[in-house]
């Protein structure tokens, strides 16, 4: 019975690892390896877009509750505010953070930063931590767009990996979303992003399969839902564990995105917007859920 139980935590702590899709990172690098330019499939194509209407604005926040197989296991926040270092980028965050219940078994830790142009959403640097128990990393992106090139660097106590890619239309792990959710969004439609997270490459279709009803924390919604397929990854090991995914975003101007869900070892992993939050406003909006009781065709350029 105790075998059975460590394996259960085990399993737990799998899952709720493969969520962290934001994942991420402390420094004090002694080797140091590169890797340069790899390179997508000559078959794949990546579009580049141009935004249409941009959903979120400067100090507009969502935050999100994580369950699994309906227990509550963790939060997530995201939000977006303007770099008072630069008029011209917005900065987007991310805070993951599983409670205090499953901390005893897997304490999780994460927190994305990205600064992308506030007019066409191109990606300008990535930093990432992240923090899973003990084990502590960082990951650095920096894009150049004139050179066409992304240069990833992760870092931890024992060592420092640099990797670098071609990639004519890089987006990072917000900006590819906020463009993503800019779009007209068509059933039928697809949308592919090469996007950059942690230390890996990913080349990402979204379909807009159909219309479903959805109910949610904060109410019933006509949604659209989204199916990503994974057409390229940089790193083999990390292909083996992807699993299905789905979203499911308003049909409406907002595209807010209602739900997440993951398919995991047992069961799926999901993640329903509880809260949507505005801080330039003095009484809102606040659209806030109740705790939960125990358990037309994309725009594109071309580049």
């Amino acid at each position: 019975m105790r075998l059975q139980d460590d394996r259960t935590r085990r399993n737990r702590a799998r899952g709720f690892r493969r969520l962290s899709l934001a994942a991420i990172i402390v420094f004090t690098a002694t080797v140091a390896r590169a890797v340069l330019f790899e390179t997508v499939p000559d078959d794949i194509r990546i579009p580049s877009y141009t935004p249409v209407r941009i959903p979120f604005r400067p100090g507009q926040s969502l935050t999100y509750r994580v369950s699994w197989a309906g227990i509550p296991a963790a939060g997530a926040t995201i939000g977006m505010r303007s770099d008072p270092d630069d008029p011209a980028l917005l900065t987007g965050e991310v805070n993951v953070a599983t409670n205090k219940l499953l901390d005893v078994l897997y304490r999780m830790r994460d927190y994305v930063r990205e600064n992308f142009a506030r007019a066409s959403l191109a990606p300008h640097d990535v930093y990432i931590r992240q923090s899973e128990n003990r084990r502590g990393e960082e990951y650095i992106i920096n894009f150049d767009h004139r050179a066409g090139v992304v240069d990833m660097l992760k870092r931890n106590p024992r060592r420092s990996d640099d990797v670098k890619f071609h990639s004519p239309n890089p987006v990072g792990p917000i900006s590819g979303p906020l463009m993503a959710l800019s779009q007209p969004l068509a059933v039928g439609s697809t949308l592919v992003f090469d996007v950059f997270v942690g230390h890996n490459r990913y080349v990402i279709a979204l379909k807009v399969e159909r219309r479903e009803r959805l109910r949610t924390a904060l109410g019933d919604f006509d949604t659209l839902r989204i199916t990503p397929t994974m057409l390229y990854l940089s790193d083999n090991q990390v292909r083996t564990k992807a699993r299905e995914v789905t979203v499911w975003v308003s049909d409406d101007p907002r595209h807010l995105p209602l739900r997440v869900q993951a398919e995991a070892f047992i069961g799926h992993i999901t993640a329903d917007l509880v809260q949507v939050a505005d801080v330039n406003t003095s009484a809102g909006p606040d659209h806030s859920a109740p705790d939960p009781k125990p358990p037309a065709r994309s725009v594109e350029r071309t580049p």
